[in-house]
């Protein structure tokens, strides 16, 4: 796959016409690709735009005979456009909620004003760290603070994949990520910036 979905793909994704067996491929391009994934929000939000269009009828000023019935035929017109809008819905909303795994957002220790990871507030996310793991994933915990240091989360870790992960979901902010190993005592291994938007 290039780079990044072309358009054309994106939105036939969104509206659920794509081959089933392109679908493996362009969502594991979208777990790994934050701006594919903002793309995809914006292609869903154009559509629901599209859809909420499609079902007005146009209003006419004088009313005559040969005018109530065009509007008789407008109004079916109308009726089967809005059933065929609400049956894609359908049909496509059905399709994103089988399709829906959290997004993965790598967490880096670095430092300096462009180092903290941003997410979208209130969605669930992956979060999975830089650490070199020399221990089991039970004895590490994940800790998130605010920027006053009040504790918002604690939440053990897992490994996929040989990488440190937690699953986390937060609300608009500035945080604190850290990572602490439970052996002997709980000793601070990594620290992360982290604002969710």
């Amino acid at each position: 796959m290039p780079e990044h979905i072309p358009e054309d793909l994106l939105d036939r994704y969104s509206i659920g016409t794509i081959p089933a067996d392109s679908v493996a491929q362009l969502e594991e391009h979208l777990l790994s690709c934050p701006f594919c994934q903002e793309r995809l929000v914006e292609t869903d939000e154009a559509l629901n735009l599209f859809r909420a269009a499609a079902t007005e009828v146009a209003a006419h000023p004088a009313v005559t005979w040969q005018r109530l019935w065009d509007r008789r035929k407008v109004f079916w017109a109308g009726a089967a456009s809005a059933a065929a809008a609400l049956l894609l819905v359908l049909i496509a909303g059905e399709a994103h909620k089988t399709q829906a795994p959290p997004a993965i957002l790598l967490m880096r220790s670095l430092r300096g004003p462009a180092a903290e990871a941003h997410l979208a507030s209130g969605r669930p996310r992956l979060l999975v760290f830089d650490l070199a793991i020399d221990a089991a994933p039970k004895n590490y915990e994940i800790e998130i603070v605010d920027a006053v240091g009040n504790r918002i989360l604690t939440e053990g870790a897992d490994v996929r994949d040989g990488r440190l992960t937690a699953l986390v979901k937060v609300a608009h902010g500035a945080y604190w990520v850290r990572v602490y190993q439970k052996q002997a005592g709980r000793e601070l291994v990594a620290e992360y910036g982290l604002r969710a938007d």
